[in-house]
């Protein structure tokens, strides 16, 4: 994978002196972003060995492997920052159970993305990540609730009611859990560059019981 952007061409001479030409396609800025989100969830799969498809609740008859779902996770995203749908993606990893205090699931970890996109479709050729990627703590994710959220454009409401299959591969719904991130700290950042703009700031917390795993 990558979100460089790399106009590498490569030449095949025949012996009749014709020469094939073929040229990468050159990655929107739309999809730079959505490839930054991913790299880092396949980092975060390999990393926590999460079974993805469990995680998403795909059905077994759809489901397909890591690779082919994290792709489908990016033509999504994709498709949703081309139309303006979307302000930030959410990577939690919580206790397994509600707290009976708050009604909510404890976060031991939250990476969000909080995406700034100054122009939803443009070509880019120089995408640059800065912060490294994505490094939750040792063992945070052991016997830990997994959750994938975004945010919602304020000016997207009716539209965000469209975003279901057919026209996307999946089913993107309100989510009614409820999370508590108030004994977090943050501990790192990154994000990525665009054409020199950054177009995402990615923040990771973790709770203090968490060590970071460097």
């Amino acid at each position: 994978m990558t979100t460089s952007g790399s106009q590498t061409e490569t030449y095949d001479t025949t012996a009749s002196t014709t020469e094939a030409t073929v040229t990468p396609r050159v990655m929107t800025q739309t999809e730079q972003i959505a490839r930054y989100f991913t790299d880092d969830l396949t980092q975060f799969v390999h990393i926590a060995n999460l079974d993805l498809a469990h995680e998403l609740e795909i059905p077994a008859e759809e489901a397909g492997d890591t690779q082919e779902i994290i792709e489908m996770l990016f033509d999504d995203l994709s498709h949703m920052l081309r139309e303006g749908l979307i302000t930030g993606i959410h990577l939690l990893l919580s206790e397994p159970r509600v707290d009976a205090n708050t009604g909510a699931y404890p976060l031991r970890y939250h990476a969000l993305y909080t995406i700034n996109q100054p122009a939803v479709a443009q070509r880019s050729l120089k995408a640059q990540r800065f912060g490294g990627s994505i490094e939750p703590p040792d063992r945070v994710w052991v016997g830990a609730r997994f959750a994938l959220l975004i945010d919602w454009n304020k000016s997207a409401d009716r539209r965000r009611l469209q975003v279901r299959r057919p026209e996307y591969l999946f089913d993107w719904v309100p989510e009614q859990t409820r999370f508590d991130a108030t004994s977090l700290v943050r501990y790192r950042e990154g994000g990525l560059t665009s054409n020199g703009a950054e177009v995402v700031r990615r923040v990771e917390a973790r709770s203090p019981g968490y060590k970071s795993r460097k």
